[in-house]
């Protein structure tokens, strides 16, 4: 399992997280009961909560019952979005540390090889027009291609609503995601 969490980057942190961990999964639990499904469908979710609730476990949850149910050699990819747009503005590929020709060196692949994104930290401050107009273009991309996407944000719904910049992303996710409210205290 550790191969795996490392090939679809999940930080180390996350890679005890069970479904047990997750608080108020009643919606969580339903997207991972059917998760090969809601891959196949391009369909995602956008969790939102405080701080310490437990959103990026939940998106290390998913990852974990992901392995073997996506298609190709990297399926699920585990990133935040300052990393994703820093990667989009250097125009590099993603240096994953998984090796699976057995080398023992790391390879890179492009990030549109991500049958499924799990995407944390939305809502992170963006430096420039270009950098969201990138990321935008990126999630633009992955919706014209019905692939799935998972969203964590320390964001209210009415956060999101209100910001013009991410009107065309939040419009998009309206369509292929189902918002869960994470509540309760921090588990740190």
């Amino acid at each position: 399992m550790s191969e795996w969490l490392e090939r679809c980057c999940v930080g180390r942190r996350y890679w005890d997280a069970t479904r047990d961990r997750i608080q108020d999964p009643a919606e969580i639990v339903a997207y991972l009961d059917d998760l090969e499904g809601r891959i196949k469908e391009g369909r995602g979710l956008v969790l939102l909560g405080t701080v310490g609730v437990g959103k990026s476990a939940a998106l290390a949850v998913i990852a974990k019952e992901a392995e073997g149910k996506a298609r190709g050699w990297t399926p699920v990819w585990f990133t935040t979005v300052t990393r994703l747009i820093s990667h989009l503005l250097k125009g590099t590929e993603i240096q994953r540390r998984h090796d699976p020709t057995g080398r023992g060196e790391p390879y890179e692949v492009d990030p549109r090889d991500a049958t499924l994104l799990l995407l944390d930290e939305f809502g992170a401050a963006y430096e420039s027009d270009y950098a969201m107009a990138a990321f935008e273009d990126y999630l633009g991309w992955r919706y014209d291609e019905k692939l799935a996407t998972c969203v964590a944000a320390n964001l209210t719904p009415q956060q999101i609503r209100d910001n013009q910049h991410y009107a065309r992303m939040v419009d998009r996710w309206r369509e292929t995601c189902e918002v869960v409210v994470i509540g309760g205290e921090s588990q740190r």
